[in-house]
């Protein structure tokens, strides 16, 4: 594929070492810096992490030093190898936060359940077996997503660009006359630099540029009173506490490489059913109050701005007695004395839960995209999963896969085999019904069985999304709804199973998509098998300390609202929902969103479209491009809606290269892209650290709203200054004197 060749190398020296002293010893610094940094970032309000790329740039100088200063043997084995370059970065990748971090915030962060009794070994011991169970699952499927030249996981050849820029490699080359002299490496330092520069814009001196909320720009704040929306503002013009209809970013925090890497047909997949989604259907919803009191939903107590941008869940009930359309925190109907199960008393005295239009929109695109993968997934590659599944039964080498240069250059190594994959499932899957039957994370032990069987059904159809487009599905939402189904009322089961099941299948896919980077590189399987065990395990430990930090050690910094942990509290909500509640209450036959278990159906029917469409009405290449399972991934509720415009103008740039400039996008775009990764994630990390020091930039202007008195986009609300809200908003609100100080009597 034209795409891959140019940018992969196209020869090997096995003998060239891997697995070295200096590849551990980077690793290692790396995955602890790594996992501390992405763990602090979760808890900001728009989360970031910074990629395992920053690790791969900074590490060719420190490898070479290495190299130089080292004595031969042992401790340098040569010249700083690409090889050992790849097993530091595969290492440093497992440097994210893991998922299983969600539960032990959840269960005991202060705000949230507030159970303070949980030890650091208890949720160490959880964290480490959920980040572990996917791993056996992933060599089962090599012959599916790994060897197969069409499974080509766009989503690693920026990573490799780097590698290929750092090291001197056998490339396809441009062909034609070259119009560009500056090699890879120089451009790639060019583009940090640039990158590090301008970050410092929008990240600290003029933060505004993060999320402008442009239709507020063009509609103009209103004649109402101090501080009261517009509906047009407070649905679809701000981009906090509504959809941000055309919102822009100047943020690439809020962007990254995937606009230059994924393939031009999912990117428009992507963001044209997230606009549709956001633009057009909740706005259409919250209008024609479909599920009810969309006007009354609110956690403003002065002006009752209407909220759809939230992933929290509100009163119901206009009898009870918290006031209908208020906020309401799960913690409210959670016994805390019978492990947070629920407490029907207090539930119905709020019932029925409700969500915003958007959130519950959400979590009806999130049916159709479960439904949709598999119908996408059958339909169009199930004859080809059917051959390679026929001739791995028989043993037979698969003869299409085996054409593939890559796949025959790694021949020269020794697989993992199949039955170690089965023996580390095994013993995974001990350990976590031992932590299940013995930590505060309990679930019932046959629920460890239950879930490796749906990742087992959904390991080929997911894999298969993210392997040809570069876009990633979860089974969160499926998770949780089959298993509040069975053990409804428990809260800590169903999440911590919805923990179980989402990041068993998300470990699983990263390791197979390493497998996939190795076979692009050439590194023995056996060194990347190792690398990723070793890089997992010391992420689950500095990431829950990471997390400990975090909770009870920054002081106010996380009542900040750049800092609100919008993803944590996302996952609590969930917990409220899916656990305590239960799906059968919340969406079951007679339930106020009942109507969204269509979606389901709508998922499954969707694909059938393009799919007759090319076989009966006309013949073409392109119909397979319409992907519902992409087209049904739509945005996260809570998070700033900025991330709609700003990528699909970078995703036509890109077709444009790619067609109009092809030396450039060979080249230099993938280098490009990997340059700003690298850099805004620095810059984020440094801005960030020091706002838990306490250093931030405090002089007001209209780029630099100070947010401890006015909401990110105050240029949407009437009477509202960067600086401060006016006196009719004040003393609507009973005070005599503004937060500055400003006498309103």
């Amino acid at each position: 594929m034209e795409r891959i060749d140019f940018i992969v190398p196209q020869s090997d020296d096995p003998s060239t070492p891997a697995f070295t002293f200096r590849a551990v010893f980077l690793g290692t610094l790396w995955v602890v810096l790594l996992s501390f940094a992405n763990t602090a970032l979760s808890f900001r309000t728009n989360a970031f992490s910074v990629g395992a790329n920053v690790a791969l740039i900074l590490t060719y100088p420190l490898g070479i030093i290495m190299a130089s200063i080292l004595p031969s043997g042992f401790l340098n084995p040569g010249p700083f190898s690409m090889k050992e370059h790849v097993l530091i970065y595969i290492v440093a990748s497992c440097g994210g936060q893991p998922y299983g971090i969600e539960n032990v915030v959840s269960q005991m962060m202060p705000d949230l359940m507030g159970n303070t009794d949980i030890s650091f070994f208890q949720a160490l011991g959880f964290v480490i077996v959920t980040q572990f169970l996917g791993y056996g699952l992933s060599g089962l499927t090599r012959r599916f997503l790994v060897r197969p030249t069409a499974m080509w996981w766009p989503s690693t050849l920026s990573t490799i660009a780097l590698f290929t820029s750092f090291h001197k490699t056998d490339l396809t080359e441009f062909e034609g006359v070259q119009k560009y002299s500056m090699t890879r490496y120089r451009f790639f330092w060019v583009a940090f630099i640039a990158m590090f520069a301008y970050m410092w814009i929008p990240q600290y001196f003029a933060p505004v540029l993060q999320a402008i909320s442009f239709a507020c720009l063009i509609a103009g704040r209103g004649n109402g009173k101090s501080g009261v929306l517009t509906k047009f503002n407070a649905v679809a013009g701000s981009a906090v506490n509504g959809m941000g209809v055309f919102g822009l970013t100047f943020d690439w925090t809020f962007l990254g490489s995937y606009v230059f890497t994924s393939p031009f047909w999912a990117m428009i997949m992507f963001l044209g059913g997230t606009a549709f989604f956001q633009y057009l259907i909740t706005p259409l919803l919250w209008a024609n109050n479909v599920w009810g009191n969309n006007e009354i939903i609110s956690e403003d107590p002065v002006t009752h701005n209407p909220y759809a941008n939230t992933a929290h869940l509100f009163v119901g009930n206009p009898n009870g007695t918290k006031k209908a359309g208020s906020r309401v925190r799960p913690a409210y109907f959670y016994n805390k004395s019978a492990n947070y199960d629920l407490n029907l008393t207090a539930y119905n005295d709020v019932a029925p839960v409700r969500l915003t239009a958007h959130f519950a929109l959400v979590y009806g695109a999130s049916f159709a995209t479960i439904t949709a993968a598999l119908s996408h997934v059958a339909l169009w590659y199930g004859k080809d999963i059917y051959r390679q599944s026929m001739n791995a039964f028989r043993q037979v080498r698969d003869e299409v896969d085996g054409l593939d240069k890559h796949v025959k250059m790694m021949e020269a190594y020794p697989e993992v085999p199949d039955w170690a994959y089965l023996a580390f499932l095994a013993v995974a899957a001990a350990g976590a019904i031992l932590v299940s039957l013995v930590t505060p994370f309990n679930m019932p032990w046959w629920a460890i069985f239950f879930n490796l069987f749906i990742c087992l059904i959904f390991i080929l159809p997911f894999g298969v999304v993210p392997a040809i487009s570069g876009f990633y599905l979860y089974l969160n939402v499926l998770t949780e709804f089959v298993i509040g189904l069975m053990i409804p009322g428990q809260t800590v089961a169903v999440m911590a199973f919805k923990s179980w099941g989402t990041n068993s299948l998300v470990q699983a896919l990263t390791l197979t998509q390493d497998l996939k980077l190795g076979q692009y590189l050439h590194i023995p399987p056996y060194a990347m098998v190792f690398a990723q065990f070793y890089g997992t395990f010391l992420n689950a430990i500095v990431s829950t300390a990471a997390a400990f930090y975090m909770m009870f050690n920054t002081n106010d910094l996380l009542k900040k609202p750049e800092w609100r942990y919008n993803g944590h509290q996302t996952f609590y909500s969930a917990g409220g929902i899916w656990g305590a509640i239960g799906p059968q209450r919340f969406f079951g036959i007679g339930s106020l969103y009942e109507g969204l278990l269509w979606c389901f159906l709508i998922g499954a029917v969707a694909p059938l479209l393009p799919w007759l469409a090319n076989k009966y009405i006309y013949k073409s290449k392109y119909w397979h491009y319409i992907n519902f399972a992409i087209i049904f991934t739509t945005g996260n509720a809570g998070a700033y809606q900025v991330v709609i415009i700003v990528p699909l103008i970078l995703t036509f740039i890109t077709q444009y290269l790619f067609l109009k400039n092809r030396e450039f996008y060979q080249k230099y775009l993938y280098v490009m892209g990997a340059a700003f990764d690298g850099s805004a994630g620095i810059v984020s990390l440094i801005v960030s650290f020091m706002a838990v020091v306490g250093v931030s930039f405090t002089s007001w202007y209209a780029l630099n709203p100070n947010t401890d008195n006015v909401p990110f986009d105050y240029y949407c609300y009437p009477g509202f200054g960067f600086e401060d809200k006016d006196c009719a908003w004040y003393l609507a609100s009973g005070a005599n004197e503004t937060a500055t100080g400003l006498s309103c009597v």
